[in-house]
């Protein structure tokens, strides 16, 4: 198979782009970040998309998804593949190209490349998809696997080691490894349960007989209880009707009662207990009113005298505290400054005499002025000493005449009783008038006096208490009638007469017998009744027996028919078990015989691109290689990394004959020539084009593309 032609719409940072190659061999080059890695991981989505994992960076930079074709060709046919990522939604298509028609149903669980070139995502990455990294691993187990099915089967759709582990699933079919499960295992179980089966067979047949026997004798007890229990309750019955017949007659007898007291009450009349209400009411108030009258006189003429106190009188007619405090603090002040000033007009006086009589003490003559001066001085001075005495004398006075507090204490007690006396004067005069006013409106109201009013009073009261005592007594038996209606709800009388029968004599329950009777008849029904339940419990048992019970003679044969069946299972366990063994013994050898074939043509690949340096290799089963060097045999990682590579190729291409042979798949190098030498380039250049098959090579320089053009044809494409 090879493709002819790739068309990109979107994806990575590639849009728009189309791209023709050759059957052969092609050389792509570009820089880095070009888009050759997206190219070649474009053609890996084509035919096998791509893990859900991987698809963040391989989606298109400016749409968010993934979407191309290309179209190949295998054998005679052409085919074009569609893929497309939408969001979280992939779509894929075959089409036939020369119809330009979708192939229905062709991709149905599978993929254009396991379709088209037999081998899933994993092996073509493994073997035809040489990525930039190198390596020398060529995908281990998985591709070992592979390879021992081709060559194993001949059909490189059968897996040997599914076709081993169906050999031990039928195995474990017939018996687990645990021996715990498989048809082996139930078929045991059924020899046991059969067994079992046989063993219970005879223990029913003894269990029915000892049922069957149990049912007869309950079914005689079963008779008797209820009997019994039918005999006491038609006797409990008879009795509770003629008390309901009793009660019911009692009920008819209140009825006509109840109309008697209604009739009376009609009789006697609808006392206004509104009009007596309203007497009560007026002959309580009017007793309010003479009690507070009464006590309003009785303060009046209790009211104290008042007690004459002149001092307090004057102390009122002084102006009160406030202003004889002000007169004494007066007298103060005044004594003071006569006395202060007095003073100064005494040191002045004293001081002008002797400066006038100074001169006498020297012979000359005396100042008279100065000495009059200070005796007119003097004499001031004794005057206003006097007036300051008075004054001083007058607030004394005033301090011990009039005692503050308690004046202002007596004034308050005789304002308080005077507005007392006139307090209480008016409450007399108030009280007086509401009583009068009240008793009149009696008078007018009712047309008797006010002693007569309490006489109305008591007869309404009368009639009021015998219409009470009747509707009491009305209420009380409406009351039982109701109480007894709804006791009797639940019967019909007429159907108690009916049932009620005459003949037959309760006279001889007593109603303290009653309670015994109901409790024996109820025992009685309770026994009738947990017969009953036994007996239907053992017709139900027997019922269950019946159908199940197995005959011992069938079960017996059925055994031996199964014993012979789980000994043929057995003999084809064990023959399930050796064919396992065999084919795991050939498997290995076979696997063990690969290596050699793959070694061999790997190392005649390695030989031609290492121009004869490297000539043997080694292959494990697993691929893991290895190269013989001038210091022996080593493994790949020791050696240089364009050997590794070169080696790393020479296995890939080794695989790719051995494992593809419906169609050789289109070779995809990514980068991976570019730690050859020119030598090595030359030789794995030469190896490629001789090989068979469409080969791609993505470079970023052109060292392919000059030795190519020595070599031979090949198409460049440049990005």
């Amino acid at each position: 198979m090879f493709i002819e032609k790739l068309h990109i719409d979107t994806f990575g940072k590639l849009s728009d782009t189309d791209i023709e190659l050759d059957s052969e061999v092609n050389i792509i080059e570009g820089a880095n970040e070009s888009g050759k890695s997206t190219i070649a991981a474009f053609i890996k989505f084509i035919l096998y998309g791509v893990p859900s994992k991987e698809r963040a960076q391989l989606l298109s930079w400016q749409t968010g998804g993934a979407a191309g074709s290309i179209t190949v060709s295998a054998g005679e046919k052409r085919y074009r593949i569609e893929r497309a990522i939408v969001g979280n939604r992939e779509a894929v298509q075959l089409i036939d190209a020369d119809t330009n028609m979708p192939i229905r149903h062709a991709l149905d669980g599978t993929t254009p490349g396991e379709l088209l070139l037999g081998v899933d995502a994993e092996m073509f990455a493994s073997t035809a998809f040489v990525s930039q990294l190198g390596g020398t691993t060529a995908g281990g187990a998985k591709v070992s696997e592979g390879i021992e099915n081709i060559l194993f089967s001949a059909d490189e759709n059968v897996n040997t080691q599914r076709a081993s582990s169906k050999l031990d699933a039928a195995r474990a079919s017939l018996l687990h490894k645990n021996e715990k499960g498989g048809r082996l295992y139930e078929m045991d179980k059924k020899c046991a349960e059969m067994e079992v089966r046989l063993s219970e067979s005879l223990q029913k047949h003894e269990e029915i007989l000892s049922k069957e026997a149990q049912l007869a004798d309950m079914q005689v007890k079963f008779d008797s209880a209820k009997t019994k229990a039918d005999e006491i309750a038609a006797r409990v019955e008879q009795y509770d009707a003629g008390v309901l017949l009793g009660l019911f007659e009692r009920r008819d007898s209140l009825e006509n009662r109840v109309t008697e007291l209604r009739g009376e009450i009609e009789k006697a009349g609808t006392e206004d207990i509104d009009g007596l209400g309203e007497l009560e009411e007026q002959a309580s108030r009017l007793d309010i009113l003479l009690r507070e009258r009464n006590e309003a006189c009785a303060r009046e003429s209790e009211q104290t005298p008042e007690v004459e106190n002149p001092l307090l009188d004057e102390y009122i007619s002084l102006g009160g505290r406030d202003a004889i405090e002000d007169a004494h603090q007066l007298s103060r002040t005044r004594s003071k400054a006569y006395t202060a000033v007095g003073i100064i007009a005494l040191v002045m006086g004293l001081l002008l005499a002797a400066f006038g009589v100074l001169p006498m003490m020297v012979g000359a003559k005396a100042q008279l002025g100065l000495v009059i001066a200070g005796t007119v001085l003097a004499a001031l001075a004794l005057t206003l000493f006097i007036l300051a005495s008075r004054s001083r004398k007058k607030a004394d006075d005033i301090e011990l005449k009039f005692d503050f507090d308690a004046l202002d204490e007596a004034k308050r007690k005789r304002d308080i009783a005077k507005e007392a006396a006139v307090l209480n004067s008016l409450a007399a005069d108030a009280a007086c008038q509401r009583y009068d006013a009240e008793c009149e409106a009696v008078r007018e109201k009712y047309g008797c006096e006010v002693d007569e009013l309490s006489k109305l009073v008591a007869e309404a009261r009368e009639k009021l208490r015998i219409a009470d005592e009747l509707r009491a007594e009305h209420d009380k038996n409406v009351t039982l009638l109701l109480q007894m209606n709804d006791q009797l709800r639940p019967y019909n009388e007429t159907e108690l007469r009916e049932k009620y029968n005459a003949a037959l004599d309760t006279s001889d329950i007593a109603a303290e017998a009653l309670p015994e009777m109901r409790r024996e008849k109820e025992f009685a029904a309770k026994m009738a009744e947990s017969l009953e339940r036994h007996c239907n419990n053992l017709e139900k048992e027997l019922a269950g027996l019946y159908p199940t019970f197995e005959d011992p003679t069938v079960l017996a044969d059925k055994l031996t028919s199964l014993k012979n069946e789980r000994e043929a299972l057995r003999k084809k366990h064990a023959a399930y078990k050796l064919a396992a063994q065999k084919l795991v013994e050939a498997s290995e050898s076979l696997r063990r015989s690969v290596a050699p074939r793959l070694a061999s043509e790997a190392a005649s690949l390695m030989a031609h691109i290492t121009s004869g340096k490297y000539r043997e290799i080694g292959v494990g089963a697993d691929l893991e290689m290895s190269a013989l060097t001038e210091s022996g045999l080593k493994p790949l990682d020791v050696l240089s990394a364009g050997t590794q590579d070169a080696a790393y190729l020479s296995l890939r291409m080794a695989l790719i004959t051995l494992l593809y042979r419906t169609t050789l798949p289109p070779m995809i190098y990514d980068e991976a020539l570019s730690r050859q030498d020119d030598k090595r380039l030359e030789n794995l250049l030469r190896l490629i084009r001789m090989q068979e098959g469409q080969s791609i090579i993505f470079t970023s320089n052109d060292r392919e593309s000059t030795v190519m053009r020595r070599l031979g044809d090949f198409k460049l494409i440049k990005l």
